[in-house]
């Protein structure tokens, strides 16, 4: 018998004996009112109540029925946890989910009863001693595949706490729109939702390094981000310093918003250098008062937003600015932290040739990537046995990605809302910065002398000669 029949047979399996049940209480009504009847002569009033509980009946029926795709899922629903429930333990046995026991027995990984969110099944899971949430992370696609999910999660970290989720359908495949923020908590940014249909809130405290291949939808973590701090930036809280070496075809149309700006690597690199004068001053100012800055007007958060960072660090074929730029990169990311100087820079290739610095990124937001090495190098080691498939994004589903930060304690799947270009030129245009400080590069040695020329040889000299 074919799935489809199947479910079609629980349902109206279900149903009956739900109409059973409500028919027995007619009965038993009906009843009442015959004997009610033997007992009086009030025929008409008897055969009027008659018809008020038929009618009850039927109305409660057909609210019932008229509603039969989510009565069809919720019979879908119990259908799957009842077969959860009944495979789980020959699964655990294949997938060796087994420790020893006293006298050499067996004891195999349990799970509790099944309760639903929205499409997600979230399952109990009790380990016995000498299981360890590795374990089961590490066959999360085999189980997925047996219980017909899309993919499946383990959350929890201990070994009597933890939740397998099996996901049914993906909650953040339909792109949404973010509208600016009037408000900030001083803490975290709305950017987006996350899987479990909460708001994803990105720290603001922790380096942030978001890697993405083209096209993986690093403009909607930025827009977002910007659309989450636009009241911050125009009351003079936050600070956005932006660079954008694509000519400034990214973050141009949103310069209203941008207190400093560069779009070429010589003004990059200066702003970069005035970014850590500032950081070290301020470091100065608030040695023996606290150790920890709380941002305000007179002295903001200062936000470093670089988009295609690589253009900086490994791809400028000056030398020097190359130098510079990591060297900046390397001191704020490891200083700034707490006297609110804040880097998030993206780029397309993780390698640590191309990032000198990325140890230094303590929160990581990885989009689609190219394969799971690169997973890896973004996520870390275990990620991918987590759960965090970056290689296996849709490219339709730009935004998508997994976060895992220092504060977090297991990784989250994620999708940042989506801005047009009217939404961002509106948006610049109503939370303007209320000051922009322009980058000015120091009239340093602008034409450098020419390398004096090489003295000739004794052998080049005699070669000459003999020409």
């Amino acid at each position: 018998m074919s799935w489809s029949v199947r479910k079609e047979v629980r349902y109206w399996a279900d149903e009956f004996e739900g109409f059973a049940r409500h028919f027995r209480w007619v009965l038993i009504g009906l009843m009442i009112l015959t004997l009610v009847d033997l007992l009086t002569t009030w025929l008409p009033l008897v055969w009027w109540l008659n018809g008020f509980v038929a009618l009850i009946f039927v109305l409660r029926r057909l609210r019932v029925w008229g509603n039969i795709d989510e009565a069809l899922h919720r019979a879908q629903q119990r259908s799957i946890s009842r077969h959860i429930v009944a495979a789980w333990p020959a699964l655990a046995q294949t997938l060796r989910l087994e420790a020893h026991g006293p006298s050499g027995s067996r004891i195999a990984a349990g799970i509790g009863s099944p309760s639903w969110d929205a499409d997600a099944c979230l399952v109990p899971l009790y380990l016995p001693s000498g299981l360890t949430s590795g374990d089961v992370g590490a066959h999360l696609d085999r189980i997925a595949a047996a219980f017909g999910a899309r993919r499946a999660t383990l959350s929890g970290t201990r070994i009597d706490q933890l939740e397998l989720r099996l996901y049914y359908a993906d909650p953040l495949a339909e792109p949404f729109v973010l509208a600016p923020s009037d408000e900030w908590d001083g803490r975290a940014v709305t950017m987006g939702r996350t899987e479990e249909g909460e708001d994803w809130r990105l720290r603001l405290g922790p380096h942030t390094l978001v890697a993405g291949a083209s096209g993986s939808g690093k403009a909607s973590i930025v827009w977002a981000l910007l659309l989450g701090l636009a009241g911050a930036v125009r009351c003079g809280m936050v600070e956005v310093w932006g660079v954008d070496l694509k000519g400034g075809m990214e973050l141009g149309m949103g310069k209203p918003l941008l207190t400093r700006f560069a779009n070429d690597s010589v003004h990059a690199v200066t702003m970069l250098e005035e970014a850590v004068a500032q950081m070290q001053a301020r470091a100065r100012d608030l040695a023996g008062t606290t150790r920890q800055h709380e941002a305000s007007i007179e002295a903001p958060l200062v936000i470093v937003l670089i988009d295609e960072l690589a253009a900086l660090t490994a791809y400028e074929s000056d030398r020097d600015l190359q130098r510079r730029a990591n060297a900046s990169i390397a001191t704020l990311a490891s200083q700034g932290r707490a006297v609110g100087f804040v880097v998030i820079a993206c780029l397309q290739d993780p390698r640590k040739e191309t990032l000198p610095a990325r140890g230094l990124f303590t929160q990581t937001i990885g989009l689609r990537l190219r394969d799971r090495t690169e997973t890896s190098m973004v996520l870390g080691d275990g990620a991918v046995a987590a759960g965090a498939l970056c290689h296996e994004i849709p490219i339709g589903a730009p935004g998508t990605a997994y976060v895992l930060s220092d504060e977090l304690a297991t990784l989250q799947r994620v999708r940042a809302g989506y801005a047009d270009d009217a939404l961002i030129t509106r948006t610049a245009r109503a939370f303007a910065a209320p000051r922009f400080k322009p980058v000015v590069v120091p009239e340093t040695q602008s034409a450098r002398e020419p390398a004096p020329p090489r003295r000739r040889t004794r052998s080049a000299a005699r070669s000459k000669e003999e020409s």
